[in-house]
């Protein structure tokens, strides 16, 4: 059970990576975010290049891309080495961090810019998810100790 919460904690930083690095692509014009730019309740357009797209000149979505390496790097690591207590710790505290600032961005969209991006609730998904599997993981390690 404890190999495939993170097999799967894998997959999602890679899943999530992905959506990062299309919505960084997508705040540099790289790409169109028409697919997801629906009315004005849902427009990545009017998230991902508004005013709070950037934290201190760093896209979001870049910082979003670094969260998801040390995701997986965590992931991995917790993979190669289980008993490892404080790799689930780092990989705990790193998903707890990512939350943290997933809830942030989330009051953002919807009490200032009051729309939503598909993109980053795709990504906030991700990063719950991943959260609660490696706190479910960490919880787990420690009662066996």
């Amino acid at each position: 059970m404890q190999r495939r919460l993170l097999m799967l904690s894998v997959v999602l930083s890679v899943i999530g990576f992905g959506i990062s690095g299309y919505s960084f692509a997508h705040h540099e014009s790289f790409v169109s975010g028409a697919f997801c730019n629906v009315n004005d309740s849902f427009s990545c357009d009017i998230v991902n290049r508004g005013p709070y797209s950037d934290l201190f000149g760093i896209p979001v979505a870049l910082i979003g891309m670094i969260g998801y390496t040390f995701l997986f790097a965590g992931s991995v690591l917790c993979l190669k080495r289980p008993e490892d207590l404080p790799a689930r710790t780092f990989l705990l505290l790193a998903a707890a961090g990512g939350l943290a600032f997933s809830f942030y961005l989330t009051g953002i969209e919807a009490f200032v810019l009051k729309t939503w991006c598909l993109l980053c609730l795709m990504s906030q998904l991700s990063i719950a998810a991943i959260f609660a599997m490696s706190a479910h993981a960490r919880i787990k390690m420690r009662r066996r100790k």
